[in-house]
């Protein structure tokens, strides 16, 4: 039976009925010490003459045999990696790289992360304290203390501010009608005494006592007059002059009132002794000032 180029016999005389080659070129034979020819890339039946692995390729993927230079490549004992010497470098894995040996050199440098041991820390008297941060911790700056003002070691904690030196201790001035006034001026008698009445209903007024002086009196606007201490009303004291006292801080922390030269006087806890005219008289929490008619001031 005729056999093709490639060694297969045939019945066929055409082509061969193993590989399909044409059969029209003898093949010629092969001396049994000789090596088999090299096999076309695309047989599968080919396998490696070092270690019998069946060619999928040019190489071996075993032994790295080339099966068009029928040479075996050395393969290097080892291959670098690029992370080699490094701790926790990921294990080479893959097939062996062809190619002359890497020569050792120094380990590269890992661009993940590269971990040097910390350099000792000296003890010191923070870390060692109870609920010390532990090694390696940042530890807290010391902050230098604060060396205390006079004034604030002279204060006590939550003390109230001190008062000015002028400034009163009463907070307020109630102003009311107080009819028994009211009856001792009407009975003592006076041009007007008999037209003026009563208010039928007077709600308490408050002033709070602040400042460098308060006036008592009545609004005017024809004489530029506002006092501190409006008592223009309603309802209105007729017996109020419009300038009529001042309240001024007094030097025992108190106040003082002083008249101004009203026309129906001044009367400090008695209704029948009016108070000098521009002299100071000092008043104090619960002492009553009398003005105009039926106008009485408490001082609170």
């Amino acid at each position: 039976m005729p056999t093709c180029p490639r060694g297969h016999t045939s019945t066929a005389a055409d082509y061969c009925d193993v590989c399909g080659r044409p059969m029209s070129v003898p093949a010629p034979s092969v001396p049994a010490a000789a090596p088999a020819a090299s096999p076309a890339p695309s047989d599968p039946v080919q396998a490696c003459p070092q270690c019998g692995t069946p060619r999928t390729g040019r190489f071996c993927e075993v032994d790295g045999y080339d099966f068009m230079t029928a040479t075996l490549h050395e393969t290097p004992t080892a291959v670098r990696h690029p992370f080699a010497g490094t701790p926790g470098a990921p294990p080479v894995s893959g097939p062996a790289v062809s190619g002359p040996p890497v020569a050792a050199g120094p380990p590269a440098v890992s661009m993940l992360k590269v971990e040097s041991p910390a350099p000792p820390v000296a003890a010191s008297p923070v870390a060692a304290s109870p609920g010390a941060a532990p090694p390696g911790a940042a530890s807290p700056v010391a902050v230098p203390p604060v060396a205390a003002s006079p004034v604030a070691e002279a204060r006590q904690p939550f003390a109230p501010e001190p008062p000015p030196t002028a400034q009163p201790a009463a907070a307020q001035v109630v102003v009311t009608a107080d009819r028994a006034y009211f009856e001792i001026v009407r009975a003592a008698g006076g041009p007007d005494a008999g037209i003026i009445e009563f208010p039928d209903y007077c709600p308490d007024r408050r002033f709070p006592l602040r400042g460098s002086q308060l006036l008592i009196g009545r609004r005017s606007r024809s004489r530029g007059i506002s006092p501190e201490i409006d008592l223009t009303g309603p309802p209105e004291d007729p017996g109020v002059s419009h300038a009529h006292a001042l309240l001024l801080p007094h030097t025992d922390g108190g106040w003082a009132v002083v008249d101004l030269g009203s026309a129906n006087g001044t009367y400090v806890n008695d209704p029948f002794k009016p108070v000098p005219i521009r002299v100071p008289v000092p008043v104090r929490a619960g002492d009553r000032i009398y003005a105009g008619a039926w106008t009485v001031l408490l001082i609170t």
